[in-house]
């Protein structure tokens, strides 16, 4: 079982890397070079103080009992971080398929480190349910962190950029409201395939949360799935008057929930080892 430090941490890894396939959902041909040099310097800073509050962990868990999957991580983290410097060095020039190389790289090579990230969370063996749960929920939740992120920042791009169709924030949106959805759905599963199908570690897991740590995961459903959910109605509806300002405030008051949400999630992570 890891500290919350070092769940917490994971938090900035998974804005950056979710935050790279939400950049992917945008028409890059549609909006301004500003904007994209501008999101992507925040979640390059992002991924840069993960990395960098991760360091310590990496160089004692390397140094005191070197194992593989940490040492993989460590490469594939540094990896993702060199093709991210890549990519922000292109948005300065008009090299396309370097651009698009650097791009790709990036969130390839980011989607593998966190798929190692996860499987550091759980004891199970390599063939076994945790193997496919654990990744999948750090996915979404890399997912949802990205979107909501992306979809704050794109709308207040429109107060810059009047003139701009909303159909790239129509599509962050879209995308922000299926890995929520997504999320919902793979959260609820997991309880009943972790404690029927999993290991003895989950089952244990899930009891123990439920027994005593109840009120925290009802908080963290509440705060990081119903009340998004409520606010992605609230947004749609905003944007059909079209109205860009108040749905940015929207999507702002649903980044924190979702932020709160996955921060207690990662309390969960911690207390349980579980990926809730």
């Amino acid at each position: 079982m890891q500290g919350f430090s070092s769940s917490f941490l994971i938090l900035f890894y998974q804005i950056a890397v979710g935050g790279l396939f939400a950049l992917a959902g945008t028409p890059f041909h549609e909006i301004e070079r500003a904007f994209y040099k501008s999101t992507a310097g925040v979640l390059y800073a992002i991924a840069l103080l993960g990395l960098w509050g991760k360091s310590t962990f990496y160089r004692q868990s390397l140094s005191e009992h070197f194992s593989w999957p940490v040492g993989l991580e460590v490469v594939f983290y540094v990896a993702f971080i060199i093709f991210f410097s890549c990519y922000m060095v292109s948005l300065w020039g008009e090299r396309r398929a370097f651009r698009a190389r650097s791009f790709a790289s990036s969130a390839l090579t980011g989607l593998a480190g966190l798929m190692l990230s996860a499987l550091g969370f759980t004891d199970a063996p390599f063939i076994s349910i945790e193997t496919l749960v654990y990744p999948a929920g750090f996915l979404l939740s890399s997912l949802l962190l990205g979107t909501v992120t992306v979809g704050m920042l794109i709308g207040h791009w429109y107060l810059i950029d009047t003139g701009q169709s909303l159909e790239p924030f129509i599509r962050i949106y879209k995308f922000f409201v299926v890995a929520l959805i997504v999320q919902c759905v793979l959260f609820a599963l997991s309880w009943f395939v972790l404690y029927f199908f999993g290991s003895a570690q989950s089952s244990s897991g899930i009891q123990r949360l439920w027994q005593q740590h109840s009120m925290l995961l009802i908080t963290r459903v509440i705060t990081g799935q119903i009340a998004p959910l409520i606010l992605s109605r609230m947004i749609w509806r905003t944007l059909q008057i079209p109205h860009t300002m108040a749905a940015t405030g929207l999507f702002y008051i649903a980044l924190l929930g979702v932020f709160v949400g996955e921060i207690l999630g990662r309390q969960i992570l911690a207390l349980t080892s579980l990926p809730f």
